[in-house]
């Protein structure tokens, strides 16, 4: 798990350099990633405290960033990738995997290979999952995390990121709608996972289908008199540079009990996590988030715990139709996910 500062899983993944052509970061290097950050971002990252001096440094000294990256001999960093840590975790998130536009590195594909085979065995005794929003303004991201990462489809989170400017890409500018990717890291007994019945548990019990995990699927009629005390829920994540956060639903306000506000009064992306592992809690908290805005977009895996159903908060589903009808989808699994979610909000509008 992850735990305080440069502890477990940081600890010992430094100790070698990890393939040919790459390094691990440490605070001289920063410059270097802000100049990377530039040329490909022009200054519209969304995670603006990376541009400044210092920003990076921090998240490595507090072991919350762990970068890696490929330099020429000038110095010229050429490509990026990081690992991001938050304590008490099951899981790391993958992202700032970035190239310098119109150069190309040394690296082929048998050391992106022999790369991501080293990491990810060294990872997998430390945490049980990678996970990743993937940009969908391009396919290589989509086809470099299913080849060499070995992640599969698990959702999408409509608008992800917003006012970022991928130099060199086209229709970026743009939210950027994101494929949510989740590497399995150790191995999952077979568990029973409920469903709500109908199309959104039929969408979700494909994509528990195409991503082999092991265990069976019910599908449990809907609570058609949703408690109308409403429903609690507590922090799970708060993204300030996105503004973006997950809640976990905890179950119906009891007596005495307040409820949670619906939506978040803060967040830009507003995501909700309802637990698999219980059948009541699934019939009654379905109709509650439907008639609040929120829609099923994926799921989300636990380690020690029944698995998420992931709901976001997207009051009109015809413009969020829109929004995602915009990405450019690599590999069936994904394109199958995102046009189940498409058809079903469909049936929503």
């Amino acid at each position: 798990m992850c735990r305080e500062r440069a502890a477990p899983p940081f600890d010992g993944l430094r100790a070698a350099q990890p393939s040919e052509h790459t390094r691990w970061l440490a605070e001289p290097d920063e410059p270097a990633l802000r100049e990377l950050l530039h040329a490909r971002y022009a200054g519209s990252y969304s995670y603006r405290f990376l541009h400044e001096p210092g920003g990076a440094s921090r998240l490595w000294g507090a072991g919350a960033l762990l970068s890696l990256g490929e330099f020429d001999a000038q110095g010229t960093l050429l490509w990026h990738t990081g690992l991001w840590c938050k304590p008490g975790r099951d899981s790391l998130d993958s992202g700032l995997s970035m190239a310098l536009p119109g150069r190309r590195t040394a690296m082929d594909r048998s050391e992106h290979e022999r790369l991501w085979s080293h990491l990810l065995e060294l990872l997998k005794a430390r945490v049980g999952f990678l996970h990743q929003q993937t940009s969908t303004l391009h396919l290589m991201a989509q086809r470099y995390a299913s080849r060499f990462m070995r992640a599969v489809p698990v959702g999408l989170i409509v608008d992800y990121t917003e006012g970022e400017t991928l130099v060199g890409v086209e229709g970026s500018g743009l939210p950027m709608q994101a494929l949510a990717m989740t590497t399995v890291l150790a191995p999952l007994p077979p568990r029973r996972r409920f469903l709500p019945a109908g199309p959104w548990g039929e969408w979700l019990a494909s994509i528990l289908a195409a991503s082999g995990l092991p265990g069976t699927v019910e599908l449990t009629p809907l609570e058609r008199r949703p408690h109308a005390g409403g429903l609690v829920l507590r922090p799970l994540d708060w993204n300030e540079s996105l503004r973006l956060e997950r809640r976990e639903l905890m179950g119906p306000a009891g007596e005495g009990q307040g409820a949670t506000a619906l939506p978040s009064s803060r967040a830009r992306v507003d995501l909700v996590h309802l637990s698999m592992g219980e059948p009541q809690r699934v019939a009654e908290a379905t109709p509650v988030l439907l008639a609040a805005g929120y829609l099923p977009t994926g799921l989300r895996q636990r380690l020690d715990a029944p698995d998420d159903i992931v709901f976001q908060h997207l009051p009109a589903p015809e413009r969020a139709r829109e929004a995602v009808g915009r990405a450019r989808l690599d590999g069936e699994a994904a394109r199958a996910l995102w046009s189940g979610w498409v058809e079903r909000c469909a049936r929503t509008s």
